[in-house]
């Protein structure tokens, strides 16, 4: 159909039906009219019906001369709306497409001209893609409840799970798509290793995983796994001539057919931001690779994608919110790490922590879906390389403030579940780690910054 013909039949739709003017009203621009003066009408017939509610009068378009010829000749035009609606509505549609990119596209120029934030660009040319007059009105909640608890009772929900038994049990079965999920612990306190055996996990289970690392080098990151695949001493198997051999070979029993892919992408710190991760998501769909989940490493080295406000309670919440935004758009979960504040960091059991805790900004725990805090709690560790986790908040599973734990191994950087002790202790005559048991009498000293304040072994 001519642009000028359909330009003439989305007046004359406005004008004798307020479902189809309800839909356009909302999303076309005066300015998508080549004819300024088809333009004017729209917008007065727009604004009329968004202030009132209703179809703008004749009396009131035909005030000006111009306007009053044009609308005239709308009204002739032979072409009967209720009859042919969903054709109007079909060429609507791909109309509204084809003038959003353009009108897009022009604006780019203008902020290339201006030398503005050319980040803006994207999102110009990405609002224009989305533009429809297809309205989602959600789930509504009487009507489709035979479906609903079909979905719910079938549990078809695609769920990404870690592997560890007792921490799928807190998550019901794994991260959904569209969560972000955060894991806060002290300096050197297991972030990245934990991040390195959940996704080893997912690997074996057939999960495209990919981690975004704006800490670790890429080939760090895979001497991690080279660990957690063999369970040999990090520190001795790339030198040691019979564990070089022990490690080929049980990376290469991990290379079965069935296996998913482990992408590692290294990205600058402090300079990366979620356009970055996107630009490299999406270059992994044009190769027919879904990610399955992503890992990132960590949020707090990230920067926000456009506005930047130099106030870290802002600046990281709106990462946090884009993280999770960019689980909607690649239909994923989203798994990062971030650090305790001082205070957090110090001396304070496991048990005590909360979310006021978290380094840099509160706004992180508002966002996030799931978040668990790692740390020590002394009355229940049994053995010296146990990591405590305690569930801070979970929109997934409930069971907040619950305690539980990890076991390591400190040689091949292994994490176990609490359920596979047997496995942990027998892990250890080929990583060569030992298994010591608690003294819970020996109390040792923090060292914050240059403080460092001893407590007393009866404390």
């Amino acid at each position: 159909m001519e642009a000028e013909l359909l330009e003439r039949l989305i007046i004359k739709g406005c004008y004798e039906s307020d479902q189809y003017l309800t839909l356009v009203s909302t999303i076309f621009k005066s300015d998508y009219f080549d004819d300024p003066v088809i333009g004017k009408i729209f917008s007065d017939i727009s604004t009329h019906f968004k202030s009132f509610g209703k179809i703008i009068p004749e009396s009131a378009i035909s005030q000006d001369s111009d306007k009053k010829q044009i609308f005239d000749e709308i009204k002739s035009v032979d072409f009967d709306v209720a009859k042919n609606y969903d054709y109007l509505y079909q060429e609507t549609e791909a109309y509204l497409k084809e003038k959003a990119v353009k009108t897009a596209i022009l604006e780019s120029v203008d902020v290339i001209n201006s030398k503005k934030n050319f980040g803006s660009i994207r999102l110009l040319l990405e609002d224009a893609m989305c533009k429809s007059l297809k309205v989602d009105l959600g789930l509504e909640y009487f009507k489709n409840i035979g479906d609903r608890l079909r979905r719910a009772f079938s549990n078809d929900v695609k769920r990404i799970p870690t592997y560890f038994p007792q921490l799928d049990e807190y998550i019901n079965s794994g991260f959904p798509p569209y969560t972000l999920n955060i894991i806060i612990s002290r300096i050197h306190g297991h972030k990245s290793s934990f991040l390195a055996n959940v996704s080893a996990r997912q690997v074996i289970e057939g999960h495209n995983v990919v981690i975004l690392s704006l800490e670790m080098s890429e080939i760090m990151y895979a001497q991690r796994y080279d660990g957690i695949y063999s369970g040999l001493n990090i520190n001795r198997m790339y030198l040691d001539k019979n564990l070089k051999i022990q490690l080929m070979k049980a990376l290469s029993k991990k290379a079965i057919s069935n296996k998913g892919n482990l992408f590692i992408k290294e990205l600058p710190t402090g300079k990366a931001s979620v356009n970055d991760f996107r630009i490299y998501l999406r270059e992994l769909q044009m190769r027919h690779i879904e990610p399955s989940i992503v890992l990132c490493d960590y949020m707090n080295l990230m920067k926000p994608s456009y506005r930047a406000k130099m106030d870290m309670y802002s600046d990281v919440k709106e990462i946090a919110e884009e993280l999770r935004a960019l689980g909607l758009e690649f239909n994923c979960p989203i798994l990062s790490v971030s650090q305790l504040n001082r205070i957090g960091s110090d001396d304070l059991p496991l048990s005590a922590l909360d979310i006021v805790h978290i380094s840099e900004s509160m706004g992180t725990g508002a966002t996030a879906d799931f978040m668990a805090i790692f740390g020590d709690e002394a009355d229940m560790r049994t053995y010296e390389n146990e990591i405590h986790y305690k569930i801070l908040k979970n929109r997934l599973g409930g069971r907040v403030g619950e305690i539980n734990k990890f076991y390591y191994d400190a040689n091949s950087l292994t994490i176990y579940d609490v359920s596979e002790l047997d496995s942990w202790r027998s892990a250890s005559l080929v990583s060569g780690d030992q298994r010591k048991i608690h003294d819970k009498k020996i109390s040792m000293p923090r060292t914050l910054g240059k403080k460092s304040r001893k407590r007393s072994d009866d404390e």
